[in-house]
C-alpha cells in the first residue's frame, strides 16, 4: 500500500470518527441495570444518576431506523 493510499484511509477514519461523535450528542440511550433507570446522554461510561451505579447499558440510537 502507497504511503498516499495510508494517509487518505487516516484521513477518512478520523472524518467517519468525528461524524460518529456528532451523531452521538445527545443520542445515546443509557439504561440501568441496577435500578431501571433509563436516559439519554451525549457519552459512553456514564454513571446512573439515580442510584450511582456503573452497570449502564448503552446503545447509540442513530444505529436504527425511525421506521
Amino acid at each position: 500500500m502507497s504511503e498516499q493510499n495510508t494517509e487518505q484511509n487516516t484521513s477518512l477514519l478520523r472524518e467517519w470518527c468525528s461524524k460518529i461523535e456528532v451523531a452521538n450528542r445527545n443520542n445515546i440511550f443509557c439504561h440501568c441495570r441496577s435500578c431501571g433507570y433509563e436516559w439519554v446522554d451525549s457519552s459512553f461510561g456514564v454513571v446512573c444518576s439515580n442510584c450511582g451505579s456503573h452497570n449502564v447499558e448503552q446503545i447509540s440510537c442513530w444505529q436504527f431506523p425511525d421506521d
